[in-house]
């Protein structure tokens, strides 16, 4: 199996892109080679490179368009093994003519081909939904992560991912597996407990990470400014918690 994990999710609001982007800091802290790849036209993650982009534009949208190259749209980031394949705007109208042929649903995992030999994990931030960069970005993945809050209906939002990921394997002939599901905004058993069937919560229980993201005012603040929390507190609880995130990471891919 490989190395390419796509941070997924069908509800927005949820943090997947602020768990995508600490994520992939803290790995990159860990010494890991790592190639974050910006799927969501919003572009949250990517905003964090184009603070200091002077107004490029390489990004996603121009490789799936084919005017530049996969190499040539990959950037370096101020942490050491962190690499960043930005995304635009852009994206939201090259994704509405891919989207004709369900076969183009690959084209995202042809990106990832290219460059994923040359790190040790592609992570992806996959959009809020069931459209096509979402499922574009899930069928690139070997793995999923579903990023989740402990509020009403998370189990249902969950078997509604799942539906996906059915029809990824059944339509691409592809082994998607579930990495594990991520519960961010939590601080206990307890809170996630409130939320969910017993019955459901114990078939599940076993993708549950041991790591969950407290609700944490630091990385409210950080979040804003589009900024790895890592780099600026790394004392912080959430930033412990990615830190705690990524060594599960590492185990359950067995990076080196």
């Amino acid at each position: 199996m490989g190395n390419v994990l796509t941070i997924s999710g069908l509800k927005g609001g949820t943090g997947k892109s602020t768990t995508a982007l600490n994520l992939s800091a803290c790995l990159a802290l860990y010494e890991k080679k790592i190639l974050l790849i910006d799927c969501d036209p919003q572009a949250c993650v990517s905003q964090w490179h184009n603070n200091d982009s002077n107004g490029n534009n390489h990004d996603l949208s121009q490789v799936l368009a084919g005017r530049i190259s996969v190499s040539d749209a990959v950037f370096d980031t101020e942490i050491d093994g962190l690499h960043i394949l930005p995304s635009g705007f852009d994206l939201c109208s090259i994704s509405l003519k891919l989207t004709r042929r369900m076969e183009n649903e690959k084209l995202i995992g042809l990106v990832v081909d290219e460059v994923k030999h040359d790190y040790d994990m592609v992570i992806i931030d996959a959009p809020s939904s069931c459209g096509y960069l979402s499922i574009a970005a899930m069928t690139a993945a070997d793995r999923l992560a579903a990023v989740v809050i402990p509020e009403k209906d998370w189990t249902r939002d969950f078997h509604s991912l799942m539906k996906i990921v059915r029809y990824i394997r059944q339509s691409h002939n592809t082994p998607l597996g579930i990495a594990g599901i991520l519960f961010n905004r939590c601080s206990s058993e307890k809170q996630m407990e409130n939320h969910a069937v017993p019955e459901v919560l114990e078939q599940i229980r076993p993708l549950i990470y041991q790591t969950m993201i407290p609700d944490d005012e630091t990385l409210n603040k950080e979040t804003f400014s589009l900024s790895p929390l890592p780099l600026s507190d790394i004392k912080a609880r959430a930033s412990q918690a990615y830190l705690g995130l990524a060594r599960e990471i590492i185990c359950s891919f067995n990076l080196k």
